[in-house]
């Protein structure tokens, strides 16, 4: 069963992750701050991955945990392992399609941490200087942070 309190934590870490990233790469007047608009979580994922900080797999699945998270708050019974298992479904084929089976972990975390830090590393490599090399991992490397979030 997944509990709704760890996942609205994770689900805030990851908003102030988005919160950051907003700030990073968009012009932003002093009379407009990301953390004061309404748009709540889904409103900046959808922002995020429209600037393509994220790939689909990983907005996929940031998706399905803010849906999950608000079946939980509806509904504390309600069993969202189904839920979890398409986000971890999304993000394990968004970096190897043949990655098709595995389990996931008992918590949206992991996952959450995995997108977190990627939209990190985006917006890192969207703010430095176009000369700077690129430190956006390989498939190899975003499959062995994936497993070391696990």
């Amino acid at each position: 069963m997944i509990a709704a309190a760890p996942l609205a934590d994770d689900l805030a870490d990851l908003e102030a992750i988005f919160d950051d990233a907003l700030e990073a790469v968009m012009p932003n007047p002093v009379a407009l701050r990301f953390t004061d608009l309404p748009l709540a979580y889904q409103g900046k994922r959808d922002l995020v991955f429209a600037l393509a900080l994220m790939e689909e797999g990983e907005n996929e699945a940031a998706l399905i945990a803010g849906l999950a998270h608000d079946a939980l708050a509806r509904d504390p019974s309600f069993d969202a392992a189904h839920l979890l298992r398409e986000a971890w479904y999304y993000l394990r084929t968004s970096i190897d399609p043949a990655w098709q089976f595995d389990d996931p972990p008992a918590t949206f975390g992991p996952a959450l941490a995995y997108v977190g830090a990627l939209v990190k590393l985006r917006v890192a490599a969207h703010v430095r200087p176009a000369h700077a090399p690129s430190d956006l991992p390989d498939a190899d490397a975003r499959r062995a942070l994936l497993a070391r979030l696990r």
